[in-house]
């Protein structure tokens, strides 16, 4: 990726191939810890002002909900996105290509960028689908076109070698269309 919007992923090598998300996941572990230390500070000062002998329960108590809360929120901003673009992946492998993805402001970038080459795939397949429909129709005007021409007589033999070809044209659009569908 490498203009404008796109170079929110830094290609590197090895475990840090997308260093931006890494570095945020990374920074988050850090903060997570950070707070959990100083509330486990804040318990160990108030066991220690109450001589309260259950310490550690309860700060292992707090860490789990701390964690679980934390956790919850930030998985948020990936998990739902990730739903949302498996979601858009099957309609897309039903043939459905009328899928408008969008996420939130919050959500990952990288996530963010994935959704945009979805739509674009989708708008891609959207327009070939168009074409084809188009290009058949065509086809089978002209074939309506080289039935009227052998009814008027002039040179039937080369006419009809000429429908034989737009004929296999056809089919061979139709079996594109139907392939296209199917992926």
């Amino acid at each position: 990726m490498t203009s404008g919007k796109r170079q929110l992923v830094a290609k590197g090598k090895g475990y840090f191939n997308a260093i931006g998300p890494q570095t945020r996941f990374i920074v988050f572990i850090i903060f997570i810890l950070i707070v959990f230390t100083l509330l486990l500070r804040v318990f160990q000062k108030l066991a220690e002002i109450l001589q309260l002998p259950l310490f550690l329960p309860i700060a292992l108590v707090t860490m789990f909900i701390f964690i679980g809360i934390v956790g919850t929120v930030y998985s948020h901003k990936f998990l739902g996105p990730i739903f949302r673009i498996r979601r858009a992946i099957e309609m897309m492998a039903d043939g459905d290509m009328s899928i408008n993805l969008r996420l939130r402001e919050s959500d990952d970038p990288v996530l963010k960028d994935l959704v945009d080459e979805i739509s674009r795939l989708c708008e891609h397949n959207r327009n070939n689908h168009t074409l084809i429909k188009e290009t058949a129709v065509d086809l089978f005007n002209n074939i309506n076109t080289l039935h009227e021409k052998i009814q008027q007589g002039p040179d039937a033999a080369e006419l009809r070698a000429l429908i034989e070809n737009v004929r296999k044209k056809q089919e061979l659009l139709d079996k594109a269309i139907k392939s296209h569908r199917k992926v």
